[in-house]
């Protein structure tokens, strides 16, 4: 079994690259998950207990104190990781079950390309599909998307935003000099080239296409036909003005976006729009503290969780002292 794990930054298109692979009668495709982000609590258990000592027969065989052992000689990490391994393999596998003669498990979690070191610590053998789109064009995807069904997910402001990028495309552009199973897809030339780029896939999964399978996948993956899937939130397809980022992004945004994301879009094949510069004052004063917004946020919670206890203490039938 072969496991595939898109990454890259949200809303670059991941969503799009796996709804193509599952069209293929061997991949069976799952998302946001997070497995990753529980499993990996196992290790940082590890790591901060790993030296702590327990008794173990403390008195010995002839009655004196033995010495106690450490977490790390009874299970060293290594073992904790094979232990970890065959959990996930045994989750992953659970989703091939769903159907007949599947070869591929494709987890589409953008995020787990933070968790590409300790992926392939427990799975080895791991496939990385990374995905890599037009900051610009990602970050009003973030912002519309904010505005609409994901209200706390995204990053509206242009500074959060290029550094948002910026931090997930490195993680995983780092992915290719930790293993050999790296593909990096970017959105533009898939959606120009639709079916030569998704044959690059599949040829690089090793499974068997031809040229009318590729084309019916494009098909009835079209924006019209994703659109009609009620499983997805209403706006997550968005319709994209003509111009694309250049219609939606202030000049203002964009010189703050191009700051942070200039350097590294250059490298990826993305040209400026504009002329390279310093810091823009806007980003700047985003990026100033404000420690009356953090107080309040503090309150806020504080004021929310006594609520939440007070409705949940009537509900209880305290029992008499």
């Amino acid at each position: 079994m072969k496991y595939v794990f898109v990454v890259g930054c949200p809303r670059s298109g991941s969503t799009w690259s796996t709804l193509l692979m599952a069209q293929h009668a061997a991949v069976a495709t799952f998302q946001h998950a997070k497995i990753f982000d529980y499993l990996i609590r196992m290790r940082q258990w590890h790591d901060r207990k790993a030296e702590y000592s327990f008794m173990v027969d403390p008195f010995g065989e002839k009655g004196s104190f033995g010495e106690n052992l450490r977490l790390s000689t009874v299970l060293p990490v290594e073992g904790l990781d094979r232990l970890i391994g065959e959990l996930a393999k045994g989750m992953l596998n659970s989703v091939a079950t769903l159907r007949e003669g599947v070869e591929v498990v494709v987890d589409k979690t953008p995020e787990n390309g933070h968790f590409a070191d300790f992926i392939l610590d427990v799975l080895p053998d791991a496939y990385f599909l990374h995905i890599v789109r037009d900051p610009r064009s990602v970050y009003c995807s973030h912002r519309n998307a904010s505005k609409t069904w994901a209200k706390w997910d995204f990053p509206t402001r242009a500074s959060d935003g290029g550094r948002y990028w910026k931090a997930d495309v490195e993680a995983a552009l780092a992915i290719a000099g930790k293993t050999e199973r790296y593909l990096e897809i970017r959105y533009e030339h898939l959606k120009e080239k639709g079916p030569s780029e998704l044959k690059r896939i599949f040829d690089w999964l090793e499974l068997d296409t031809d040229q009318e399978f590729l084309e019916q996948a494009f098909a009835s993956s079209s924006k019209e036909k994703t659109r009609e899937n009620k499983e997805l939130p209403k706006g997550f397809v968005r319709q994209v003005p003509k111009g694309g980022w250049r219609d939606e992004l202030s000049k203002s945004d964009l010189r703050i976006l191009e700051y942070y994301e200039g350097d590294l879009m250059e490298k990826l094949g993305y040209e400026r729009e504009l002329p390279k510069s310093g810091k823009p004052l806007r980003a700047i004063l985003q990026e100033l503290p404000n420690p009356m917004l953090d107080l309040l946020s503090k309150k806020a919670t504080r004021i929310t969780q006594l609520m939440h206890w007070a409705w949940v203490g009537r509900k209880l039938d305290w029992p008499d002292p």
